[in-house]
């Protein structure tokens, strides 16, 4: 039974994709922003990203027997008073358009409730038979929050949190008025260790049974919109007026006119510094506490995380050392780029009596290319390039001497963190390399970048370490070997890092392992290949366009080996 969950739609939605499963199985997955080369693919249906997993799996849009759909729309709307004018054949056509793949047999529809597809993509990628399920994000239909309990094939719903209390949007509401986008929280994590906690957000009251949020004012649905996120956001801004600063950053309009003209530094103020440091310390006590409320609700110490919020790292790291916790899953897709992975389980787990599911190793799911495929896009921009038997040797020999590499191999990443397969590589040991690449993909100077090391060395450089496949933990930097890494060592000497398995990326393993024979250090600079507002690259071409349009020295696709 093939099983296309998909994430997407035409009004207020970001990061559609779309992800095939068969028999439990995640065959393919890839998010539409890859395919059209526009940053979140706001508004779309991931009509490129289902060619791609049909393509990738051999089979005819009429071998599709289930779409299955990562939000209940109806009730979303019906909930704002916006008139539903779709069928259910009409929405699967919006979805799965016929005029498009061309199917004779026309597929089931199932819908999935957004919170529980997000349930869904972590629980059932976990491994764990048992789990106390955390959803956090902006919001799905109707809540922010939800706790539920994974046990075998089912997932069940405990407890929801409304809007008004999403942990999501009041995050987001900090985003804005520091001057970042909304989705830039990863900038706002950055920044908190440059400020002091000196703002409580006593208004985030924690309880027995989770936590509510007081705000000036009241949050109605939005007739509006198809979501409460400005009407939220602008809530919390009267808070922080009211409270703690008086205006928005105002240095962040010339900012952004700036910005792709010239590599200027955001100059951010103390007072802004605070409030970021102020609101990552307000997240972490908080899902720490739902975290504690969760494993007691269900009686199990396994915790699995999903939605927005779950790709918050420092939180993730802290969570690492809450006693309640024994086993901690984040999945790789946090986002809502994820949820069409777990609309597709979700029909799986209640559709087949006989699967049993396994834990997730890699997130490498995407799109790959032939050795033909890469010379062809060279041959068509007339591009010189040499082939290496041993490319990893050469690449590690470059990196050694201070090169910065695009490097492109296997199957594409999903999620938002780069892996090995679609990066930009550095030695780490130097640190003005941190500027240096920065500046490259024209990032304020003061945001950290990570390391990917091999797993067998983790422990000497990080405290606490465990196996971190996905870059979603932070973890602390050994003082003993912090210097061998210092361009990946953040202000508050922490890390990001991915640990790389042998057996799970065998090439990119060889890469570092040929940089350690060079250096004796274990580990690359490693952050996503893209330049600023970009998405990740995912053909032969985007990482030519990205390599010639940068600062990068050297471009390495499969076994080829390109220069400036």
């Amino acid at each position: 039974m093939y099983i296309l969950g998909i994430n997407g739609w035409h009004t207020r939605s970001h990061d559609p994709s779309a992800c095939l499963v068969k028999n439990g199985k995640i065959l393919a997955m890839a998010e539409e922003e890859r395919f059209i080369r526009q940053k979140y693919a706001f508004e779309k249906i991931p009509i490129n990203a289902t060619s791609y997993c049909l393509h990738e799996a051999k089979i005819s849009p009429s071998d599709i027997d289930i779409v299955a759909f990562g939000w209940d729309y109806k009730q979303k709307y019906n909930l704002r008073g916006i008139k539903w004018d779709y069928t259910k054949n009409e929405l699967l056509d919006i979805l799965y358009p016929k005029a498009i793949f061309k199917y004779d047999k026309k597929p089931k529809l199932i819908i999935v409730p957004h919170h529980l597809a997000h349930a869904a993509s972590v629980y059932f990628t976990s491994g764990y038979k048992k789990a106390a399920i955390l959803i956090i994000d902006g919001q799905g239909e109707k809540y922010s929050t939800s706790i539920a309990y994974g046990n075998g094939r089912k997932i069940k719903t405990l407890k929801s949190f409304p809007i008004k209390d999403s942990l999501g949007y009041f995050y987001e509401s900090i985003n804005k008025y520091i001057g970042f986008h909304y989705l830039d929280s990863g900038k706002t994590m950055g920044l908190a260790p440059y400020g002091k906690p000196i703002f409580t957000f006593k208004n985030i009251k924690l309880k027995k049974d989770g936590y509510s949020i007081n705000l000036p004012g009241r949050l109605r649905y939005s007739k509006k919109h198809l979501d409460e996120q400005e009407s939220l956001v602008s809530l919390w801004h009267k808070f922080i007026k009211q409270k703690y600063i008086k205006k928005p950053n105002p240095t962040v309009n010339k900012f952004n006119k700036l910005r792709n003209k010239i590599k200027v530094e955001f100059k951010i103020s103390e007072s802004y510094k605070n409030l970021a440091a102020s609101a990552q310390k307000a997240l972490e006590e908080t899902v720490g506490h739902l975290a504690k409320v969760s494993i007691k609700m269900t009686n199990c110490n396994n915790l699995c995380i999903s939605g927005g919020v779950g790709l918050n790292c420092v939180v993730n790291g802290k969570l690492l050392h809450n006693k309640s916790i024994k086993n901690l899953y984040i999945f790789p897709a946090a986002n809502d780029a994820g949820v069409s992975v777990g609309a597709a389980l979700y029909a799986s787990a209640i559709l087949d009596k006989n699967l049993n599911f396994s834990r997730l190793n890699h997130a490498y799911f995407g799109p790959e290319y032939t050795d033909q495929e890469v010379k062809s896009a060279f041959k068509e921009r007339k591009i010189n390039y040499k082939f290496y038997p041993n490319i990893c040797k050469k690449t590690a020999e470059l990196l050694s001497r201070g090169k910065i590499v695009g490097w492109v191999h296997g199957r594409m990443e999903m999620g938002p963190r780069a892996l090995g397969n679609r990066s930009i590589l550095a030695n780490p040991k130097t640190k003005s390399m941190w500027k240096k690449i920065n500046l490259i993909k024209n990032r304020e100077l003061w945001r950290p970048l990570s390391p990917s090391i091999l797993n067998e060395y983790k422990d000497n450089y990080f405290e606490s370490a465990q196996y971190s496949p996905f870059m979603l933990k932070t973890f602390g930097v050994k003082k003993k070997n912090g210097g061998l890494i210092s361009a990946v060592v953040h202000v508050d000497d922490s890390t990001r890092p991915q640990t790389v398995s042998k057996k799970i990326n065998p090439k990119f393993w060889h890469l570092i392992n040929e940089f350690y024979k060079i250096t004796g250090i274990p580990s690359l600079l490693n952050t996503s290949f893209n330049l600023i507002n970009e998405p990740i690259v995912c053909s032969p071409q985007d990482a030519l366009s990205t390599f010639y349009n940068s600062g990068l020295d050297c471009l390495v696709i499969n076994n080829f080996l390109v220069t400036k």
